[in-house]
């Protein structure tokens, strides 16, 4: 009996690792398949806005995070967002970080890399998008009482200093994330969830 269940200790720990090694494997197949992020050339924008009805655009000011740009194009993704705007300038470009921490966002939602910002506004305000930026301490409407049902484009700054001072000029109204306890405000990354999925949550009560 000893040598049978000495061999079957052996036999189930070599499986055991090769389950392992499998395992390990399988994910870095998954990661290394269409790893190439939907970056779209800045020409495209305005087609993009013509086709869709009531467009939902994600704004990213100046994100200088990998991890946070990667869990924005996440949550992105998974708000159904149009597309994202980003700034050529002053902002960490679409790493493997960041598509590693999209869990496929950054795959497969269009990501816009801007050369101007503002004119980019300028832009969705001239096809009929509400530019809705987004701060701490100079938001003046509640993200819970504001409408945010029509075309919209969410505007969110960096870690350190927020929405620029030309960025914020340019959005027609500035929102805030009301606050309960000690903590002054949420990462941008959290906040980005939050906001868009608010934005969601009222496009489905409007549909009903």
């Amino acid at each position: 009996m000893e040598p049978i269940m000495s061999s079957g200790k052996k036999q189930f720990t070599k499986r055991g690792s090769d389950f392992g090694r499998n395992k390990k494997q399988a994910r870095t197949n998954v990661h290394a398949s269409g790893t190439k992020p939907l970056i779209k050339e800045e020409s495209e924008l305005p087609g993009l806005l013509k086709q869709t009805k009531e467009p939902l655009i994600l704004v990213l000011d100046c994100i200088q995070d990998p991890h946070n740009l990667g869990a924005c194009l996440r949550s992105a993704n998974g708000a159904g967002v149009d597309a994202v705007i980003i700034p050529k300038d002053r902002s960490v470009p679409v790493t493997q970080t960041a598509i590693s921490v999209s869990c496929g966002g950054a795959i497969h939602t269009p990501i816009f890399r801007v050369t101007n910002l503002a004119r980019t506004l300028d832009q969705l305000k001239e096809h009929g998008i509400c530019v809705a930026g987004t701060s701490d301490h100079k938001g003046t409407r509640n993200l819970y009482e504001a409408d945010l049902t029509g075309p919209l484009a969410l505007v969110l700054g960096s870690e350190a200093k927020g929405i620029r001072e030309l960025t914020m000029k340019k959005c027609d109204l500035l929102l805030k994330i009301p606050m309960a306890g000690f903590v002054e405000c949420l990462n941008v990354s959290v906040a980005t969830g939050v906001c868009l999925f608010e934005v969601v949550r009222q496009r489905q009560v409007g549909a009903c």
